[in-house]
């Protein structure tokens, strides 16, 4: 089965934290061997949208895509406003099989990597 993984962020009106982003995303391609495509796409405030980015695979031999959002809290972004633009993808792109997966707030091992940080700089 060929996978797409679409990661997405908030967007920011400064065009240098969404360059940042996109190049993580870029970062994490380099090392993901099981996509047919990742990429980078935007809640708002920025480009390419979700919607946008599921143009740019359409092409492309994929049946499934798992959208990743990059976000901490599950505020109201992560529990509504995700999984609504989540749905209206589903209901434009029936053909594909369009999985949310878990926020990244929610990740196993993040208090350790916040702890290695930190500890890094002191």
């Amino acid at each position: 089965m060929s996978k797409a993984l679409l990661i997405m962020a908030h967007g920011s009106r400064a065009e240098a934290a969404n360059d940042e982003f996109r190049l993580l995303v870029e970062q994490v391609a380099e090392q993901s061997h099981d996509y047919v495509a990742v990429l980078p796409c935007f809640l708002e405030l920025a480009r390419p949208s979700l919607m946008d980015a599921l143009q740019q695979i359409e092409h492309q031999p994929v049946e499934t895509v798992q959208v990743y959002p990059l976000f901490f809290n599950k505020g109201k972004h992560v529990s509504r406003d995700i999984p609504d633009q989540v749905e209206e993808a589903r209901q434009r792109h029936p053909h594909l099989r369009i999985e949310l997966l878990e926020y990244f707030g929610n990740a196993g091992g993040l208090v350790s990597l916040v702890r290695d940080h930190i500890d890094a700089q002191s």
